[in-house]
């Protein structure tokens, strides 16, 4: 069938297409530019965001044991010899994907802390500098926009931290259940779930493990109630899914409703202590349980390594 003579797109469907194209530009252009202003700006944060690989040394440390691990739970190992007229031998790629999965979320984690951190500076910023940030009085409309827009970023990308990092222990128990019980199928469980089996079928059967350096820095997190303690985590990422996103409590006694419907089962103390506080105190606690989890990230993987070499 003959196409010559088919109709051109008319001059309307032509500048529609022109600004699609035009706003997809500047989609992509927002993105890579968000991602070098993080790089660039990350450096005077305060705190410093952690990281599992921020130096070089730490990233070689990681690899080695990453690789090492793998081995240990049935991974291909580093180094791969083959015999003539041998057939290959097989492998368990599961390892592999599961630590890659956590290293992975912790990276996704981290940088929403940062970008948390990004919108702070920025909501902060038009509040104290408006003029010098933006180049206009700080009465105006446009400036009470661009704050509202900057702090409800902050707002959102906290809550965003929040769900990743606890996330995350998701990943770290996914492989924890792996190396010691060799579950694969992870639904229901949560990271609490795991370290509680392992207290009660390996810890007392193993000194070794019970008084493991390791063992007691991650259980202590796990069981800690405090705000820098993994049950605080939780509950806060609960709250965020299931009841109300972050904001400061707007009503005069201080007490929101639907925070008090949510969480009536625990005392006055827990409930004042998962209260949303201010945005400098949100940023600062994002930042504490980063770093909890980068100063731990490598203790679990040596846990797993014990359960590899039991077996």
């Amino acid at each position: 069938m003959d196409h010559t003579d088919a109709p051109g797109p008319t001059d309307d469907e032509f500048q529609e297409r022109r600004r699609v194209l035009a706003l997809v530009a500047q989609t992509m252009a927002h993105a890579a530019n968000e991602v070098l202003l993080l790089a660039h700006l990350e450096g005077t944060f305060d705190p410093k965001p952690a990281s599992i690989t921020g130096t070089e040394a730490a990233r070689k440390a990681l690899q080695h044991q990453v690789g090492r691990l793998v081995e240990l739970l049935g991974g291909p190992p580093r180094i791969l010899l083959t015999a003539p007229g041998r057939p290959p031998d097989t492998y368990d790629a599961y390892p592999a994907a599961a630590i890659d999965e956590a290293v992975m979320m912790f990276e996704r984690a981290r940088s929403a802390v940062c970008r948390s951190h990004l919108h702070f500076i920025a909501g902060s910023m038009i509040e104290k500098e408006p003029e010098l940030v933006m180049g206009w009085p700080s009465d105006g409309d446009i400036s009470a926009t661009m704050r509202r827009l900057a702090i409800d970023g902050f707002w959102e990308y906290a809550e965003s931290s929040y769900v990743k990092l606890a996330s995350l222990w998701d990943r770290l128990g996914q492989l924890l259940d792996f190396a010691f019980f060799n579950i694969r199928q992870y639904e229901r469980d949560g990271f609490a779930a795991v370290m509680d089996r392992i207290a009660a079928n390996f810890v007392p059967l193993s000194a070794q493990l019970g008084e493991s350096a390791h063992w007691k820095a991650i259980r202590a997190y796990q069981r800690s109630e405090q705000a820098d303690g993994l049950k605080w985590l939780l509950r806060r990422r609960n709250l965020i899914i299931h009841s109300l996103h972050l904001r400061p409590v707007p009503v005069a006694d201080g007490e929101d409703p639907l925070f008090l419907a949510a969480y009536n089962h625990l005392e006055q103390s827990m409930r004042s202590r998962l209260a949303t506080g201010s945005r400098d105190e949100e940023l600062r606690q994002l930042h504490r349980h980063l770093d909890q989890a980068a100063n731990l990230f490598r203790d679990v993987l040596s846990l797993c390594e014990f359960a590899g070499r039991r077996a």
